[in-house]
């Protein structure tokens, strides 16, 4: 099967969490519904965006060029008070400062006079389309939506939110995502390493991949290439409250590859066992008692590939996110890359960055970490510095 009609087959089975209400300081990281209403005008006030003088009307004549203002008094930001301004007075204000009822302007303080108790205004500044005053309700009325649905809330959503008065957050549910390695060669990091045995890398890359995109990851730890211990795992997975499950490891042709077999004996239906692509080809997806199951290889560069090409955009979904396929970009390549023949698309782990409004690409190099996946064509194996390439990026936002 094609890397794209599996996704569509995955993402076909894929149903949007239920909703549930949130205490704003819980709700980073969580995918906002359309409830995110404004419980009071932002902002709340009509208020001066400049430390000056807020005036009303066109103030007498104060010689030329100028404009005058009899000052009654200041406001600090913070100050309570229902005052009337009158034409021709002038209130001395901060920045954040809740106006006169009756404020035409604030004049910034750079372009005010003061003589005696008389504020002098340059004609220009009092005719100026420019009042520096931020209007009640002027940027969300009450009940107006503060985020768009299905925005992945961040620090300036949650600010944006508690300015408007909100004290909790309507979200989608996060899915619930259990994974384990299987293979007898592996130990978990805390345990005693034998010769022959090696730590499971792909236990702690799953456990922070999930939480990344907002899944809610359940590590089963590993599992030895035995029978018995799969019936098990199996039966204590299905029992689970997870909506989601990844092992990886035990899907190729060998001898003592049992998943894919030990799940249609747990009763899962197959969907796919194989995908044209490489890393990756044998890989498996099916449905496990209602839960998604996704049977992947054992190498951690496979693993990583098709949790982003394949699963993210099914844990973004499931979150009610408006946004949930991976970004494809053109990308130009900073050094020449070369594969294995191969007839079905290859995907080489990359790194891209923005230079002079060029996306540039290339392999991982001097310690660096991934950020995108290079897409390579089928039946293509060499690809020459400054050739253009499509890479496929998995945001979290």
């Amino acid at each position: 099967m094609l890397l794209d009609e599996a996704l569509d087959l995955i993402l076909s089975r894929a149903t949007v969490l239920d909703r549930q209400m949130v205490p704003l300081a819980d709700g980073f990281g969580r995918v906002c519904s359309e409830n995110n209403c404004a419980d009071r005008p932002l902002p709340g006030f009509d208020q001066s965006t400049r430390d000056g003088y807020a005036v009303c009307g066109p103030g007498v004549e104060g010689g030329r060029e100028y404009r005058a203002f009899i000052i009654k008094g200041e406001i600090q930001a913070g100050y309570c008070h229902e005052i009337m301004i009158n034409p021709g007075e002038a209130y001395r204000i901060m920045t954040g400062g809740l106006l006169p009822a009756g404020s035409d302007r604030v004049i910034p303080q750079e372009d005010c006079l003061i003589a005696d108790s008389e504020l002098l205004v340059k004609e220009s500044a009092v005719a100026s389309s420019v009042r520096y005053i931020s209007a009640q309700g002027s940027e969300c009325p009450a009940g107006g939506q503060l985020v768009l649905p299905g925005t992945r809330l961040n620090e300036s959503h949650l600010a944006r939110l508690a300015d408007a008065g909100n004290a909790r957050v309507e979200v989608f549910e996060q899915p619930r995502v259990a994974f384990f390695c299987s293979g007898t060669e592996l130990v978990m990091p805390d345990d005693v390493l034998e010769l022959g045995q090696k730590y499971s890398s792909n236990h702690l890359l799953l456990s922070h991949l999930v939480p990344k995109f907002g899944g809610l990851a359940s590590g089963y730890g590993v599992v030895a290439d035995d029978r018995a211990a799969l019936h098990q795992l199996f039966s204590n997975i299905l029992d689970s409250d997870a909506d989601i499950v990844i092992s990886t490891g035990g899907v190729g042709p060998g001898k003592y590859d049992l998943v894919g077999e030990l799940l249609t004996e747990a009763g899962a239906t197959i969907l796919y066992k194989s995908l044209d692509i490489r890393p990756g080809k044998s890989t498996l997806f099916g449905i496990l008692g209602g839960k998604l199951y996704f049977g992947l290889p054992g190498p951690p560069g496979a693993v990583r590939i098709l949790f982003h090409e394949l699963i993210c955009p099914l844990i973004k979904k499931v979150q009610g996110m408006r946004s949930f396929h991976n970004q494809r970009l053109e990308a130009v390549l900073a050094h020449k890359i070369t594969v294995k023949k191969s007839r079905v698309l290859c995907f080489k782990e990359g790194v891209y960055t923005l230079e002079g409004g060029t996306v540039m690409v290339g392999l991982p190099r001097d310690h660096q970490v991934s950020n995108c996946s290079i897409m390579m064509m089928p039946d293509r194996i060499s690809y020459e510095a400054g050739d253009r390439v499509t890479i496929s990026v998995s945001q979290s936002d």
